[in-house]
């Protein structure tokens, strides 16, 4: 049976609201939900387990949630990754904060009050939406001493927190889509990942549509004939999506549940480490090279994308454990 669980982090002060929260969490499908009354627990939780999706409270003793999501952006967790769904749930806060929190491209804010089924809607969304999220070193540099930072501003500056955007869905990379169902889709761009597909696990797939959407930019650019300041970035870009996928899989636990599958795609993952290696050292003054390298990862990408490493997510009665 297909894996099909969300980890989902609730962190609130009140004891009341955190109940809440993470009820609700636990019934939105495919979820398994963590809470934590404080910052501290929230940290150790972020640190030892594959959070998915963080709700947190932005005033709390420290660490604050403002505090957290810092860390979560700059990658100061071993097992979370840092370009996570982050949502924002609080009654007030303080302008500056709010400020300083969209500088961190948090995904949502949220006001207290809300209901079961706007907060079930609003993490269903967030799971399904891609964000296209900055390196972790990029929120490094916004902050490099946060936590010296925390002087609290005056009183007279506290608003309402409110939803204050709403996200589009990020643009897929899209191409001729890899063949697991027996058809082929019209796809234009250079890597495309299958619709409905899924490898049984949510931060994996994240991780494959982040590799299939970079290379695809990477390519884009390239082909295109662009500057060599965006080749240069677009190529920066792809080398953090390969290193992200390798990254995400050593924190995937429980491995000895689908033995078959870790096996084959580990093989997979052992054949993509030369082509990122290549990709990362490649001059893209060297047309012919960069095409042939390109060709190899379209090569490795097909190959990846078909059962039994990549299945159809069709099974509404998936096991959820």
């Amino acid at each position: 049976m297909l894996l099909k669980n969300f980890n989902v982090l609730v962190v609130d002060d009140v004891v009341l609201m955190c109940d809440f929260l993470y009820g609700v969490a636990k019934k939105v499908p495919g979820c398994y939900a963590f809470k934590a009354l404080d910052g501290k627990t929230a940290a150790e939780t972020l640190e030892n387990e594959a959070i998915d999706l963080l709700i947190t409270d932005i005033e709390m003793k420290g660490p604050t949630g403002l505090e957290l999501i810092y860390r979560v952006r700059s990658g100061g967790f071993a097992s979370t990754a840092h370009d996570i769904p982050i949502i924002i749930f609080s009654g007030n806060a303080y302008l500056e904060l709010i400020q300083q929190s969209i500088s961190y491209d948090v995904n949502d804010f949220l006001a207290k009050p809300i209901t079961a089924d706007q907060l079930i809607r609003k993490i269903q969304h967030h799971l399904q939406t891609e964000k296209q999220i900055k390196s972790a070193a990029h929120y490094r540099a916004l902050n490099s001493d946060f936590s010296a930072k925390t002087a609290v501003p005056d009183e007279n500056r506290k608003v309402s927190v409110a939803i204050v955007r709403e996200l589009n869905p990020k643009p897929e990379a899209e191409t001729e889509e890899p063949d697991i169902s027996g058809k082929k889709a019209d796809k234009k761009d250079f890597l495309f990942w299958p619709e409905h597909a899924t490898t049984g696990y949510f931060q994996i797939d994240r991780r494959l549509r982040n590799f299939a959407f970079n290379i695809s930019c990477f390519h884009n650019v390239f082909v295109g004939n662009c500057k060599p300041v965006a080749i240069e970035s677009e190529r920066k870009r792809a080398c953090e999506a390969c290193d992200y996928l390798f990254h995400i899989t050593k924190n995937i636990k429980h491995k000895e549940r689908r033995h078959q599958f870790w096996l084959l795609f580990n093989q997979r993952l052992e054949k993509l480490k030369p082509l990122a290696a290549e990709l990362n050292s490649v001059n893209i003054k060297h047309h012919s090279q960069v095409l042939v390298l390109l060709k190899r990862l379209s090569y490795w990408w097909m190959q990846t994308c078909n059962r039994p490493i990549i299945q159809k997510n069709d099974d509404d009665g998936a096991d959820n454990g």
